[in-house]
């Protein structure tokens, strides 16, 4: 009579809690950084009061108001500190080392990215550096680097793989979104506000502003697709620190945005219908008096 040789069963592994490693706390510790950086910009914005070290007109206040320093109606701290707080969320507290470590690499590697392209705007298209982003970009650089030594943690590559593709995605978006590729100026022109532009330009109206100058973004945002038509004039074409163009020299130009209409000076944005008055085109019938 044979007997049947009966095989044990193994239990099915499950993946135990992994416990905290030095690596995850220079993790978290960083991030926990980084989220009390962007709390300090978040805080002092909403105050709209001045930041330590960064006073008005300097380098760093000028990035920090620039158009660059709000995505989708938010501010970019509150952005830096959803990632921040992500990372030092699965650093200390993910209870699985591999879902811990494919969190950091994620949002390390978006941020980096992001990182990269925000000082870049800054230096090349702004002209000038902030601090506080240089700061920013030191912490999530580090950060960015430790994701790639998650020791003892199998199945990341293909991950890195797809958050760098995220991540590239994310930036490419980002630049469409502030070249005004999903916004209204790119669509159907409104015919009362082409033709208040193209009366400007005819009567001899400028419009002075600056690439990097947030209420000129908002002054041509009020006209749509109809912006083209302005008679601007671009007075820092080679950023902050490239000087004033000539044309912005000879009209004495100080403040953004600035109007000359008839040969008054208006140093502030207009609505449609206080230039349709002051140059002399008609308004909208149902528009208020201003």
């Amino acid at each position: 009579m044979s007997k049947k040789t009966s095989r044990s069963k193994k239990p099915a592994q499950t993946e135990a809690p992994a416990r905290t490693l030095p690596r995850d706390w220079l993790v978290g510790t960083l991030a926990l950084l980084g989220a009390g950086l962007t709390i300090v910009l978040i805080v002092v914005a909403a105050r709209q009061a001045e930041l330590p070290f960064c006073g008005e007109g300097s380098a760093c206040d000028i990035v920090q108001g620039s158009r660059w320093s709000v995505f989708l109606g938010l501010p970019i701290a509150v952005w830096g500190l959803f990632v921040y707080a992500l990372l030092a969320l699965a650093a200390l507290f993910g209870r699985k080392r591999q879902a811990r470590w494919r969190t950091i690499v994620f949002f390390a590697t978006v941020g980096f990215a992001v990182s990269i392209y925000l000082n870049l705007i800054a230096v090349l298209v702004i002209g000038a550096t902030c601090s506080y982003c240089l700061a920013s970009f030191v912490l999530i650089t580090v950060l960015y680097a430790l994701s790639w030594r998650a020791g003892g943690v199998g199945g990341l590559k293909g991950w890195r793989l797809g958050s760098t593709a995220a991540a590239i995605v994310i930036v490419g978006l980002m630049h469409l979104h502030y070249s005004g590729a999903f916004d209204p100026a790119a669509g159907p022109e409104d015919p009362y506000l082409r033709g208040l532009a193209e009366h400007l330009e005819a009567s001899g109206a400028k419009f002075y502003g600056a690439s990097w100058c947030p209420h000129c973004q908002q002054q041509k945002q009020v006209f749509g697709a109809a912006a083209k038509r302005l008679p601007y004039v671009e007075c820092a074409p080679n950023g902050q620190r490239g000087g004033r163009s000539t044309a912005c020299v000879a009209a004495d130009i100080r403040n953004y945005p600035t109007w000359i209409i008839g040969g008054q000076r208006f140093e502030r944005a207009m609505t449609p219908n206080l230039l349709a008055r002051y140059s002399g085109y008609a308004a909208l019938p149902s528009s208020p008096n201003e």
